[in-house]
This record gives structure tokens, C-alpha cells and sequence, in this order.
């Protein structure tokens, strides 16, 4: 039996979360004795437990101060009883602080995982992000040719992080396709266009640039339902109020079972400054919605065969954003001949691939 620890410091309901929970509960209970690290409250813990998966939630706040405790810990969970002792951390900065952490202790494999883009750390918000993301930047270089092995969830986080660290990165992509959702082809707008986007209200979601879209868009028949929670909440209920948007766009929160919004949706949107692999995006081509993306040129352009199965707008351009929506609005056929074929490349995300080839992983290394 091999013991696995995985480590993701914000362990919430979304997209990082959400692939190592799904990884966790299709992986073979009888090969693996699994162990989830978060800094603070894991969303999944319930869950979790019931299939047997221990969870540890540190005190720290920070992953920077949570060095010495990791190591106290990790030391406490590996043992000579286990064939291999794996541990996998998620996030560039929790890779950075648990290499410095745990890379003297012996009998103990490190894997990393990068969720973005290393580019992408040079997109910033403001001059304290910049200093932060330049430092992160850094750091990768130089401790990430220490890890046993860096996975990378899109091709292009590959390559850059194959060219920039100079090391060998493997490629899988989060488990975002669960099986084909049988639902009708072309659903009816019934006068009102629904649009639906679902993610983490922070930055980088640039659900701003969604709000301004809709606000240049006159057409009063055209909603946009937001699911989820995130730092951004009031900002983005704001600026709502300021254009008095407030009967056109509405903010829900977290719902932890968005099916029946994504069945109730016409069109799906993601704005965001830069992605990693969006499993919503995924999620939504499932459901047979339609997909308009920000141009983050990453696992975006995989997931919409570089524009062939969705449609790209510039990042922060709401304009040209607006006049995606009046044109799905106005003519659905061109979008749904592009869902057709984005479609059929959502098999490729599958859970079972994504288990496939973390066994694989798991034997090898």
C-alpha cells in the first residue's frame, strides 16, 4: 500500500479542490492510504471521511509560517510500513514551501503541481502582487529542479514551465469531464437570454468585465446569474448597483450542486485575467452551453480547440465581450456548431484518464 499526502493550502469548494477530491475518491482505498494538509478549514473534510480519507487542517494562516508545522506533521504521517510515502502539493506558492519544508526527509517522494501558468505570474492587480509575483517566479526556478517530479495541468504550463525551469514536466489535466450529461441540443432562449458564469469571486475572475459587458449591452432580456463566493463579493455587488444592474445581474453565492443552473443557462462566460485548466468550462460544454472565454491561452485553448469549439474575446475587452452576447443573442447557430466539436473534445478530461495516469505516476517515480 502507498501513502499519499496531498497539501493544498486554501482547500475550497472550486476548481483545485474539487480535482483532488475527485482524484482522491476514485483512486483504490486498498492501494492507498490518503491524507488531505490545509491551512485552515477544508470545505471537503465531511466528504472526505466518509471514504475514509484522513484531514489535517493547520492553524497557520500562512503558508510561509506553516514550514516548521508541515515538517512536524509530514514526519508524523509517512511510515517504513508503506511501499511509498507520496507527497503532492497544488499552488506555485505552497510547492515553493514545501520543497524548503520536507526535501531533507528521507523515504519521502515530492511531487508538484502547477494549476497556472508560470507566465501567467507576471499578471498582477497591484505593486505588493507584482513584488509577490516576481519573488514566486524566482523561487520556482530555482526549487522546482529539487522536486521529484512538477505536473503541469495544461500543455502550454508545460512547455513554459519546461522552458523556463529547465526541467522535465509532465502533462495531466484535472478531471473535469464525469460522463456525457443527456440533455436537449438547442435549448430555447423563451425571450430571455440566460448567461451563466461560475468560480471564485477574486482579481483574476474579472467578473467586472462581465458586469461592464452587460452594462453596454440595452437589451433588457439578457441576464447573468454569478455562482460563487470570493474576496470580490461587494466590489462586484457595487458596481452592479452603480449601473443599476440589479434585475439583469444577479450574484448567488457558492451552490455546492450547480446543475440545475447550468440546465436553466443558455450561454457560459469566463472573463478571467489568466486560467489554469477552468473545470466549469468543461462543465458547461457538458451541459450543452455554448462557451464564450477570455483569451488566457492556456488550458482555455485546449478546452475550445483554440477557438474552434467556443468563442475568445481579448482579456478585459467588454466590449468586444458585448458584442459576443448580442451575436449569440441575435444568431445561436454558429455557437452551437462550435459546441458540437468541443463536445466531442471533452472526453479527453476524463476522470478515469486523470486516475490513470496518477497511478501511473505513483508506480514510476
Amino acid at each position: 500500500m502507498m501513502n499519499l499526502i496531498f497539501f493544498l493550502p486554501t482547500f475550497s469548494y472550486g476548481g483545485a479542490g474539487n480535482s483532488v477530491f475527485r482524484l482522491c475518491k476514485s483512486l483504490d482505498k486498498k492501494k492507498y492510504n490518503i491524507n488531505i494538509i490545509s491551512i485552515g478549514k477544508c470545505d471537503y473534510k465531511s466528504e472526505f471521511n466518509n471514504f475514509g480519507v484522513k484531514v489535517y487542517e493547520l492553524k497557520t494562516k500562512k503558508v510561509s509560517k506553516s514550514i516548521f508545522e508541515l515538517n512536524r506533521l509530514v514526519k508524523k504521517i509517512i511510515s517504513i510500513k508503506f511501499s511509498k510515502n507520496i507527497f503532492i502539493s497544488g499552488i506555485h506558492y505552497a510547492n515553493v514551501a514545501s520543497i524548503i519544508s520536507l526535501r531533507s526527509i528521507k523515504n519521502l517522494k515530492l511531487i508538484v503541481v502547477e494549476r497556472t501558468d508560470i507566465q501567467e505570474l507576471k499578471i498582477h492587480s497591484n505593486f505588493v502582487k507584482f513584488i509577490k509575483n516576481t519573488l514566486i517566479y524566482l523561487l520556482l526556478k530555482i526549487f522546482y529542479k529539487k522536486a521529484d517530479l512538477v505536473i503541469a495541468n495544461s500543455l502550454k504550463a508545460k512547455n513554459d514551465l519546461q522552458k523556463i525551469c529547465n526541467i522535465k514536466v509532465e502533462k495531466i489535466t484535472p478531471p473535469s469531464f464525469l460522463g456525457y450529461e443527456k440533455i436537449k441540443k438547442n435549448k430555447k432562449q423563451n425571450k430571455f437570454l440566460k448567461i451563466l458564469t461560475v468560480g471564485r469571486l477574486s482579481w483574476e475572475k474579472d467578473i467586472h468585465t462581465m458586469v461592464k459587458a452587460i452594462n453596454e449591452i440595452k437589451e433588457k432580456k439578457i441576464i447573468l446569474k454569478i455562482l460563487g463566493e470570493g474576496n470580490e463579493k461587494e466590489s462586484i455587488k457595487n458596481l452592479i448597483k452603480k449601473y443599476k444592474l440589479q434585475k439583469r445581474i444577479f450574484v448567488l453565492g457558492h451552490k455546492k450542486n450547480p446543475k440545475k443552473y447550468y440546465l436553466q443557462s443558455n450561454l457560459y462566460i469566463n472573463a478571467s485575467h489568466f486560467e489554469g485548466f477552468p473545470n466549469a468550462i468543461v462543465e458547461a460544454i457538458n451541459f450543452n452551453l455554448p462557451v464564450v472565454c477570455s483569451d488566457t491561452n492556456s488550458g482555455v485553448r485546449e478546452i475550445t480547440l483554440n477557438g474552434n469549439g467556443g468563442d475568445l474575446f481579448k482579456i478585459g475587452d467588454y466590449k468586444n465581450l458585448a458584442n459576443k452576447i448580442l451575436s449569440f443573442y441575435q444568431n445561436p447557430k454558429p455557437f452551437y456548431k462550435k459546441l458540437t466539436l468541443a463536445r466531442k473534445n471533452i472526453k479527453n478530461f476524463s476522470i478515469e484518464k486523470n486516475v490513470e495516469k496518477y497511478e501511473s505516476i505513483f508506480k514510476k517515480i
